[in-house]
C-alpha cells in the first residue's frame, strides 16, 4: 500500500541555474536601483540645503551693500548741502522790538495779516501754497492800487516834473528797466528766469511768509530789496514794515539787519510806502540811514506827492523814479499796452523805469513780448 502511495507521488521539478541566476539578477538589480534612489535623494537635498544656506548669507550682505551706499549718496547731497549754505552770508536773527508800542504794532501786523490772508499778494503763509494761476487772478494789487488809490483821495495827479532824469548824448539807444516787485518764491524766480531778456527782480526781506528770498537773490545777476513802507490804503502791511513815525535808530536797525542778509543788493524800492514817502521827515531820515550804509532808494511813485524827489536832491543822491506801473489790470492786452507805454516813454525820455509784479499773467507778456520792444535797450536798473 506504501509502495502505492511512492509510486503515485508525482516527481518534483528542479529549477535550473539560468532561472536561479536571473531571480538572483533581479533582486540585486532592485536592491541597487534602491540604494542609487536613496543616493541622488539625499544628495539632491543636500545640495537644495547648501544652496539655501549660501543664497541666505548672501541676502543680508546684498542688503547691507545697498543700505551702505545709500547712506553714502545722502550723506553727500548733505554735505553738498552744507556747503552751498556755507557759501552764502549768515542770517542774523531777527531782532524783536522790546518796547509795548513796538510789540502792539507787531500784533496788529500779525492780526491783520490773518484777517485778510486771503486778500493779500505774496505776503502770508497761505500765498506760499497758492498755483500760479490762482495768483493771476488776484485784484489786490499792493503798489498800483495804492498809487490809484492816492490819487483819488488827493486829487493830484503824480508830478514826473519834480524827477531829475539822466541825460544821454544824442543817438544813444533808449534803455527800459523793468523791475518785478514782490518776489518771494522759486516758481516766481523761475518764471522770471525764463523771460528772454534782463529784468530786475526784487525781493521781500525774508519772513515766515517767504523765508527763502535771501537764497532765491542770490540766482541772479542783479537785484532789489522790496522794502514795506507804511501804506495809506493798503490792508496787509508786511512784518517789520517801516512806519512814518519810526524814529531814525529804529530805522537803522532794520536798514542794518536787510544789509545784513543782502551785503550784495545796493537798490531799494518801497513796497506800498503811499504815507511813508509823502512825509518828509520820515523820508528825510530814511534817506539819510540809506546814503549812510551806501545804499539807493528807488522810488515806486506810490502816491502823486512824493517826497522822494526833494529829499534825494537834499543829500545829493539821483533818484530813480517809475514810469509806468505794468499790470494795474491782470488782463493781457493792457499789460501789453501798458509795456507798449513804457517802450514809448523810453524812446522819448532816453530811458524809462517800469514796475510789474509777479503775476503769472505779467510773467507770461513779458516773455511773450521782444515784438514790442523794438528800439530800447532792456538793462537792469543800475545800467541806466
Amino acid at each position: 500500500m506504501e509502495n502505492k502511495d511512492k509510486e503515485t507521488e508525482l516527481p518534483k521539478e528542479v529549477p535550473s541555474f539560468n532561472e536561479v541566476r536571473s531571480s538572483k539578477l533581479k533582486k540585486y538589480s532592485l536592491i541597487l536601483m534602491l540604494i542609487l534612489t536613496i543616493i541622488v535623494v539625499a544628495f539632491g537635498s543636500y545640495i537644495y540645503m547648501t544652496t539655501s544656506y549660501q543664497h541666505s548669507k548672501l541676502l543680508p550682505k546684498d542688503q547691507a551693500s545697498t543700505n551702505t551706499e545709500l547712506m553714502h549718496k545722502m550723506k553727500q547731497m548733505l554735505d553738498d548741502e552744507k556747503m552751498r549754505q556755507a557759501a552764502l552770508p549768515p542770517e542774523p536773527p531777527v531782532e524783536h522790538n522790546t518796547t509795548l508800542a513796538e510789540s502792539n504794532v507787531s500784533e496788529n501786523n500779525q492780526s491783520s495779516e490773518k484777517a485778510v490772508e486771503n486778500n493779500e499778494t505774496n505776503t502770508s503763509d497761505a500765498t506760499a501754497i497758492r498755483t500760479p494761476e490762482e495768483e493771476s487772478k488776484r485784484q489786490e494789487l499792493s503798489e498800483v492800487h495804492d498809487y490809484e488809490r492816492s490819487l483819488k483821495e488827493s486829487g493830484k495827479p503824480a508830478r514826473p516834473h519834480d524827477i531829475v532824469r539822466k541825460k544821454y548824448p544824442e543817438g544813444t539807444t533808449p534803455k527800459l528797466a523793468i523791475i518785478i516787485d514782490d518776489v518771494s518764491f522759486p516758481w516766481q524766480t523761475r518764471s522770471i528766469k525764463e523771460i528772454p531778456y534782463k529784468v530786475t527782480p526784487s525781493f521781500f526781506p525774508p519772513t515766515k511768509g517767504h523765508p527763502e528770498t535771501i537764497r532765491l537773490s542770490h540766482e541772479f545777476e542783479f537785484t532789489m530789496i522790496h522794502l514795506p513802507m507804511e501804506s495809506k490804503n493798503y490792508s496787509s502791511p508786511e512784518p517789520d514794515t517801516l512806519n512814518a513815525v519810526d524814529s531814525i535808530e529804529v530805522i537803522e536797525k532794520r536798514i542794518k539787519q536787510i544789509k545784513a542778509w543782502f551785503p550784495q543788493i545796493v537798490y531799494y524800492n518801497n513796497h506800498t510806502g503811499g504815507s511813508y514817502t509823502a512825509d518828509y521827515n520820515a523820508m528825510d531820515r530814511l534817506v539819510k540811514v540809506m546814503k549812510e550804509n551806501g545804499l539807493v532808494f528807488v522810488d515806486s511813485r506810490t502816491i502823486g506827492n512824493s517826497k522822494a524827489p526833494e529829499i534825494t536832491k537834499k543829500y545829493n543822491m539821483f533818484l530813480y523814479s517809475r514810469d509806468v506801473f505794468l499790470d494795474n489790470s491782470l488782463d493781457k492786452n493792457l499789460i501789453r499796452t501798458q509795456l507798449k507805454e513804457a517802450v514809448t516813454k523810453a524812446k522819448k525820455l532816453g530811458y524809462a523805469i517800469a514796475i510789474g509784479h509777479p503775476h503769472k499773467n505779467t510773467l507770461e507778456v513779458l516773455k511773450e513780448s521782444t515784438d514790442l520792444l523794438q528800439g530800447v535797450d532792456l538793462v537792469y536798473l543800475k545800467d541806466l
